[in-house]
């Protein structure tokens, strides 16, 4: 069922490794216009939502906690100040993340993903089932983040990759 999507984020964490190949790390937290988020702030927010598809099948998440306050979807736009982690363990987090997701996805029964999704902040939107906000954290919420990160490095006078 999630086969499609799998190959699709696949694709995504692939081309995240090659947005990233020439951001140095002393780049991370630059903002080059008022509202953007930071390359840190992009990556450790990919990483804290595989723990929201983890979720959606009753599976611990990867990422602590603070992650969560410091870069989920309200917090502000920029790094924060109270958690400044390394792009390299970023990318192992988001790397570690999305596998456990995907493979829970392959091999493990997933009948409880046509339940309601519990998501507040997605309730009014057509996403109504717990496989709908996999299959949007999996491909479409990855995809968004990436044009950011893709939109930053242009900003950044680095060249586009497509």
């Amino acid at each position: 069922m999630f086969e499609h999507l799998i190959v699709l984020n696949e694709f995504n964490r692939g081309y995240l490794h090659r947005l990233l190949s020439d951001i140095p790390s002393h780049r991370l937290d630059e903002q080059p216009a008022e509202g953007l988020h930071s390359v840190r702030w992009i990556l450790a927010h990919l990483a804290i939502a595989a723990d929201y598809g983890l979720k959606q099948l009753d599976l611990p998440f990867v990422c602590p906690m603070a992650w969560h306050v410091a870069y989920g979807p309200t917090s502000q736009a920029g790094t924060s100040d109270k958690i400044q982690l390394t792009s390299e363990e970023i990318l192992e987090t988001i790397i570690r993340g999305y596998s456990i997701l995907c493979d829970a996805l392959r091999s493990g029964p997933v009948d409880q993903l046509s339940a309601t999704h519990e998501v507040e902040l997605l309730k009014k939107t057509n996403l109504k089932t717990k496989a709908d906000i996999v299959a949007h954290i999996l491909a479409t919420h990855f995809a968004i983040h990436l044009g950011q990160l893709s939109t930053l490095r242009r900003l950044m006078g680095l060249p586009p990759l497509f």
